[in-house]
């Protein structure tokens, strides 16, 4: 409520409480026990009014207050939602099957002769050293194989929910296990360097994938701490040097103007 409304009010209030007497009476120059009255009973409306908006004024800062609160928990919530489905939709799941295979892929290396350069992916293009294996072996390279299968499809399936700096090491396990179910089909010849070479598994995921649950903890724990409050942006996604993928061949190409391909210059 403005001065002016106040104001008002104390002018209708005075003209409310000493109504004019029908029968004028003399002047007499001092205070009639009426205008004391009407004094009071206007001094009582003013402070009251000023209580009034006091309280309204707290009570609606209170109130703001609060539906900012409620709309930054629902926010915080939501993210927190997000990170959680990105934990037990992906990575949980992801990390306890490679894992497994991890596990298969030692035993199997630790019983072959020369376990400390073996390579599963470079074996697989040695028919003779397939057939020959003692039948666990043989189970135990096929179970390797349909997990590399079943990896590769789960990657395929929920890796869009996953930092766009992570893609590019799912991309290379993917193409890894690919390339293991072909060689194990003897689909890919005899010659196993120049496969070996680009697709060898990229020993630097299990890492980087470490890094980004400990990220996504992290920022998980913090909204939890500070529940109907605004946070800030969360960190990014930070990978070192030694963790970076090799550079990938790109053979250069040369425009074909009759087939309509246009060519990236760089």
């Amino acid at each position: 409520m403005t001065g002016a409304d106040i104001f008002s009010l104390l002018v209708a209030t005075g003209a409310n409480a000493a109504p004019a007497s029908p029968a004028a009476a003399p002047a007499t120059g001092g205070w009639e026990p009426k205008d004391y009255f009407a004094l009071i009973t206007a001094i009582t409306g003013i402070v009251a009014l000023i209580v009034s908006s006091l309280i309204s004024s707290r009570t609606l800062k209170a109130s703001l207050a609060n539906t900012e609160a409620s709309i930054w928990q629902k926010a915080n919530d939501g993210e927190v939602n997000e990170i959680q489905a990105q934990l037990d939709g992906f990575f949980g799941p992801f990390m306890r099957m490679s894992d497994v295979n991890r596990l298969l892929s030692r035993d199997l290396r630790a019983r072959q002769a020369d376990s400390q350069r073996f390579l599963l992916l470079e074996s697989l293009f040695d028919r003779e050293w397939l057939n020959n294996l003692p039948q666990g072996e043989k189970t135990l390279v096929t179970e390797i194989v349909a997990n590399a299968k079943t990896l590769r499809e789960f990657i395929a399936a929920n890796a869009k929910m996953v930092n766009a700096k992570v893609q590019p090491y799912l991309s290379r396990a993917a193409a890894h296990y690919r390339v293991l179910e072909l060689a194990h089909a003897g689909q890919l010849g005899n010659d196993a360097k120049p496969f070996v070479d680009l697709y060898v598994f990229p020993i630097q995921l299990d890492d980087v994938l470490t890094l980004e649950v400990k990220r996504l903890e992290k920022r998980k724990e913090l909204i939890r701490s500070h529940p109907g409050k605004p946070i800030p942006p969360i960190e990014d996604l930070v990978i070192s040097d030694s963790l970076k993928l090799k550079e990938w061949p790109k053979p250069a190409r040369v425009p074909r103007p009759e087939l309509n391909v246009p060519v990236e210059q760089k």
